[in-house]
């Protein structure tokens, strides 16, 4: 029966559902209560309860501003690197119209394995390059979030310009935290993560 509720927790569940005309998916990773005599158990898992700007605002919600910019630095980074790490001859001095190529494919990227999770009674964002992808909990995705981070990339690029973004890339190309430090931690739209950083927070 251990073994049994143990393979339960080991799967990951994914429920499909329409809402106001968006598609929203939840990604679940139940918590087991084990019985006094082990011999049976109970799955259970919620759903994050969500504000009116959190499910229908066209805009990030502020306090989700931080885990927003992390991931788009995330996925720059990414970019970034994979492109350079098959062109090491080049040491970093591509073309331009190869980064910018690279970064007009992370604002277009879809971010549907992105969504928000509450973590220790915080929502947070959730997926790759978080923390919180880690995190057991009830991921809703979908729904607004894609396009929000869209637009989140689409700012940044607006205001820095894709030189100043590939620069800052190639001042310290290994490291994905100098790269985030400079797109979240600064000044203005740079600032994201200055004032309230919930990666910071003891998890």
């Amino acid at each position: 029966m251990l073994e049994r509720i143990s393979s339960i927790l080991a799967l990951s569940f994914m429920v499909i559902f329409l809402s106001s005309f968006n598609l929203t998916f939840v990604r679940c990773q139940g918590k087991v209560e084990q019985s006094e005599d082990g011999k049976s158990g109970k799955l259970s898992f919620s759903t994050p309860d969500l504000s009116d700007e959190e499910a229908h605002s066209q805009f990030m919600p502020e306090q989700l501003k931080c885990d927003g910019c992390r991931i788009i630095a995330y996925q720059l980074y990414t970019k970034f690197d994979q492109f350079n790490s098959i062109r090491p001859s080049l040491k970093y001095k591509i073309k331009e119209s190869d980064y910018l190529d690279l970064i007009e494919q992370v604002c277009q990227y879809k971010y549907d394995d992105y969504g928000v999770k509450e973590v220790n009674r915080v929502k947070r964002l959730s997926g790759p390059g978080l923390e919180t992808a880690d995190i057991p909990g009830v991921m809703q995705g979908g729904g607004k979030w894609p396009a929000r981070l869209m637009a989140m990339c689409d700012d940044y690029v607006g205001e820095i310009g894709e030189d100043e973004i590939y620069e800052a890339y190639t001042k310290n190309p290994k490291s994905l935290v100098k790269f985030e430090d400079y797109l979240c931690r600064g000044e203005g739209i740079l600032s994201r993560c200055s004032k309230f950083d919930p990666s910071k927070d003891e998890l």
